[in-house]
């Protein structure tokens, strides 16, 4: 399984949207909504991770993660509960 430029990121809540930008430079990037929040995904062969971002480019949290090669799909809701229990 390769690993996306997202596993090397130690915390994502540190970086904006053009750290952001700059360090997954190599994904591809699409922009899939500007309402209350910018909402952008990345994506590769192997990976997908949509991202919402406050409109001045604050990191505001992970919407959904996608591992393409073994078809897992995490939304935030499964990601927060998954953390809940093992902080436990």
């Amino acid at each position: 399984m390769a690993y996306s430029v997202f596993a090397r990121i130690q915390n994502l809540s540190e970086h904006d949207f053009d750290s952001i930008q700059t360090l997954a430079k190599s994904m591809d990037m699409r922009i899939l909504d500007r309402g209350l929040y910018q909402t952008v995904e990345w994506s590769d062969r192997f990976t997908a991770i949509t991202i919402e971002f406050h409109l001045d480019g604050r990191f505001h949290r992970i919407v959904q993660e996608v591992w393409k090669d073994v078809d897992e799909v995490f939304e935030r809701q499964q990601i927060l509960h998954d953390f809940n229990l093992k902080g436990k």
